[in-house]
């Protein structure tokens, strides 16, 4: 069963999107919480160098598989075929870079007190949207082949 809202008469949808207003806010609150997660990931490991050296190159490496439990749960929490990820991923990235730069630059403490941690962090941020958003590219064609 699908939730889809053009298959859905009678529930509003955001325009363009095929997605109810409950979806998109349901996808907006979940980012909301996955940005502030990474947020605090940022102020309190940043201090530990985990976004330098060797460290940087684990936490690379491990955003990817924690990237995948991330699509999934955002998918599944909509109730939509993968074939639709990307429309998933597209409202989830977009809310959590909006609130990245927002909060980068008028509240620059919450990352913590160090602007060099901050950087680090923004950076890895950016490399977990991009992750997000490939692995949702390839999630949709896959779908669109059937595998």
């Amino acid at each position: 069963m699908t939730t889809n809202a053009i298959e859905t008469p009678g529930v509003p949808a955001m325009p363009g999107s095929g997605l109810t207003a409950g979806q998109a806010g349901s996808l907006v609150a979940l980012a909301t919480v996955v940005w502030f997660s990474a947020a605090m990931f940022i102020r309190y490991a940043g201090p530990t160098g985990l976004f330098h050296g060797l460290g940087a190159v684990v936490l690379y490496a491990l955003t990817v598989p924690a990237t995948i439990l991330v699509n999934r749960r955002a998918l599944k929490l909509v109730r939509l075929p993968r074939r639709r990820m990307t429309t998933v991923i597209a409202v989830t990235t977009a809310t959590a870079t909006l609130l990245d730069g927002v909060a980068m630059s008028a509240f620059p403490e919450l990352y913590g007190p160090d602007p060099g941690i901050m950087g680090a962090g923004a950076v890895w941020l950016l490399w977990a949207i991009g992750v997000a958003s490939a692995l949702a590219a390839l999630t949709t064609v896959r779908a669109a082949r059937g595998d």
